[in-house]
């Protein structure tokens, strides 16, 4: 394995230049999730009004209570198997993390929940990770989901199955296909 400090980082890095693939430590992290199933272009609209309201909220009681917390990027969690099926048959889980004290959600305002979308309370584990930023639209991500892979293998691990994360740094509906910028994680032994 690499022994450059400047391979090893503690935590997740957005800051990292796009295809430029690292590996770093990750503590776990409470997260609010709800899980999307279907072509995420048509069903994701719908997941997120519960998922950020409820983060939202926790985020208020925090502040209620003299702490503050900013709401960080969106996660998504694609099982391997999902991404070989037509999009309308995926399933993957959307993710906000929170801080790791929270032991329950708070209640949301009605015009917020969607019929069918439960937001629960997660801790998503890391460990050791590959993590690496792709700018592009999502549908070329392949080539550098493929440099992440091949640099955690030539430093001595292996990807654990089911564990690809993206992490969205930019809105796609703000930004030009060419400028999205997406970082790619995945869990490693």
């Amino acid at each position: 394995m690499g022994d450059s400090p400047l391979e090893m980082c503690r935590g997740l890095n957005y800051k990292l230049k796009p295809f430029i693939p690292t590996i770093s430590d990750v503590p776990p992290q409470t997260m609010v999730t709800v899980v999307v199933k279907g072509d995420p272009s048509k069903e994701t609209g719908r997941c997120m009004p519960p998922l950020y309201a409820t983060a939202y909220a926790i985020r208020k009681i925090y502040k209620e209570a003299g702490n503050v917390f900013k709401v960080e990027k969106l996660r998504a969690r694609w099982p391997d198997e999902t991404i070989n099926l037509p999009k309308e048959q995926w399933t993957g889980t959307y993710a906000l993390p929170v801080p790791n004290d929270i032991k329950e959600l708070p209640d949301i305002k009605e015009d917020k929940k969607a019929l069918g979308v439960d937001v629960k309370l997660t801790i998503w584990e890391y460990g050791k990770v590959g993590q690496i930023i792709h700018q592009g639209p999502y549908s070329e991500e392949g080539p550098t989901l493929q440099k992440l892979h091949d640099y955690v293998e030539s430093e001595g691990f292996r990807i654990i199955p089911n564990s690809h994360e993206e992490i969205y740094l930019t809105d796609p509906t703000r930004s030009s296909p060419d400028k999205i910028k997406t970082l790619i994680v995945c869990r490693i032994k």
